[in-house]
């Protein structure tokens, strides 16, 4: 009898690890999102490149329209030293050494007068050797918000990034 049960719990061991292993169990899933009051997903689930979120007027700039100096992982708000030009939420995802790594906007939000901004990061961990670089994604707005929490796809929460 014995046997029997063993012999039986390890089809069904076996059985439960092809079956996870098949149906999508990766690192890759979404973890974290915006809720659906806040967020500017159309209903396809794209994000407009650009438009109004809250009273902030933004667009998303193309990735080789600013290049990032800073080598840490978060946020800053960047301006041009010219009157009336827009503001520049900067988010980097810190000093990479593989080829490939990627950063986006993947959804926007304003939750009373909090930007909430999700992004998701690209890995190239199969990647070769380059120096160090730090890819980044910018948000163009008309003013700043009175706060900005950003968050990647898998929870990790960006921190402003001072110039101490």
């Amino acid at each position: 009898m014995n046997s029997l049960i063993r012999k039986i719990l390890c089809v069904v061991m076996a059985f439960t690890l092809i079956t996870g292993i098949f149906t999508g169990c990766h690192s890759g899933d979404t973890k974290w999102y915006l809720a659906n009051d806040i967020s500017l997903k159309t209903q396809y689930g794209s994000l407009p490149e650009q438009g109004t979120v809250g009273d902030l007027e933004y667009r998303i700039c193309p990735q080789d329209a600013f290049s990032c100096y800073r080598k840490e992982c978060g946020y800053y708000i960047d301006q041009l030293e010219q009157l009336d030009t827009p503001y520049f939420i900067v988010i980097t995802s810190g000093s990479k050494t593989t080829e490939g790594a990627e950063i986006s906007i993947v959804d926007l939000g304003m939750d009373g007068t909090t930007l909430q901004i999700l992004v998701e990061e690209k890995d190239a961990s199969l990647g070769k050797f380059v120096s160090p670089y730090s890819p980044c994604v910018v948000l163009e707005v008309n003013k700043v918000p009175a706060d900005v929490v950003i968050h990647s796809t898998t929870g990790k929460e960006f921190k402003h990034i001072t110039f101490d």
